[in-house]
């Protein structure tokens, strides 16, 4: 017998820091595989946690085949103080702490305690989306590595999402994954798991929501968890990598590309001046390729993430 649940699990370092996971339950009133969906890993990103609360809301037991268990919030102390991830190359970054440890600071041992809850899983999906000054395109990333059954299955996840493009990322790769959720599941735990990102800027628009619930539903019908035909979707573009873009200095930021935009290398994409209009700092693309998602804050500091760019294949 299927039905749903949900319980706020709650956890203290060693230090006494408290932090809690809301993790929602449905289980199926059939047998079939394990999932598991993951949202707000990073605080300033809320499509993914609406698309995750909707989730829950909307599958039925009688429609689920085995079960799905979907952590809303991974980092609801980001969350709720609308805290953005100070850097996609490190720092206090969540999505770079996995699989995290139990003996460490608060983003280890929540690393840790999420990567808990994805064990015993067949597939998981972690959902994203710019950053409260990020503008996105609609992507899905995952991890190549070793094993080739696993790349295939991660692929077959990536295409039935529906999203236009794809990125396969590496842990030696132009950029790095180490450390990411979805790349430590698949080198630790062994099942197939992508991030997907739609929207972004602190907006948590309908449709954006939207392409991240019914995603999550035609790659569980096709891995034989939701009843249902699976949705045909579009061609996407692959890409191989991505190329991150930093300012060298700091100053007052003018942006000179859009998302989707196909660039070439040592085209500016960007300028920064002094604080009277003085031009200090030409941003430079360093490959042919496509923006994928950018910042849109005119304030940068020094080794302030500028643009990511898809190297195509």
């Amino acid at each position: 017998m299927g039905g749903k649940k949900t319980e706020l699990l709650q956890f203290q370092t060693e230090e006494g820091r408290k932090f809690e996971l809301p993790v929602a339950l449905v289980i199926g009133d059939a047998e079939g595989p394990d999932a598991v969906v993951t949202a707000g890993i990073h605080g300033g990103e809320f499509c993914g946690v609406l698309a995750a609360v909707k989730l829950f809301r909307e599958l039925s037991p009688s429609d689920v085949k085995g079960s799905v268990k979907i952590i809303t919030v991974c980092d609801t102390s980001a969350f709720e103080s609308r805290r953005v991830s100070l850097s996609p190359l490190g720092g206090d970054n969540l999505n770079r702490n996995f699989p995290g440890r139990t003996k460490g600071d608060h983003r280890d041992m929540l690393a840790a305690k999420i990567f808990d809850e994805i064990k015993g899983a067949d597939y998981h999906m972690d959902l994203h989306c710019g950053e409260v000054l990020e503008r996105s395109a609609p992507f899905a990333i995952y991890h190549r590595g070793r094993k080739g059954d696993l790349n295939d299955r991660s692929h077959e996840m990536a295409y039935y999402y529906g999203l236009p493009n794809i990125m396969i990322t590496e842990t030696d790769g132009r950029w790095s994954d180490k450390g990411t959720c979805y790349a430590s599941v698949y080198e630790n735990i062994g099942i197939p798991s992508v991030l997907f990102q739609t929207g972004g800027l602190g907006i948590a628009s309908a449709d954006n929501v939207n392409t991240h619930t019914e995603g999550i539903k035609n790659v569980m019908r096709r891995f034989g968890s939701l009843r249902g035909s699976v949705q045909p979707v579009g061609r996407p573009q692959i890409f191989e990598n991505m190329e991150l873009v930093c300012t060298k200095g700091s100053g007052i930021h003018y942006r000179r590309v859009n998302v989707g935009d196909a660039v070439k290398r040592g085209q500016m994409i960007g300028m920064l001046t002094d604080y009277f209009g003085t031009p200090t700092e030409k941003i430079l693309s360093p490959i042919d390729g496509k923006v994928l998602f950018i910042s849109e804050s005119s304030a940068m500091s020094e080794r302030d993430f500028v643009a990511a760019i898809g190297v195509g294949r």
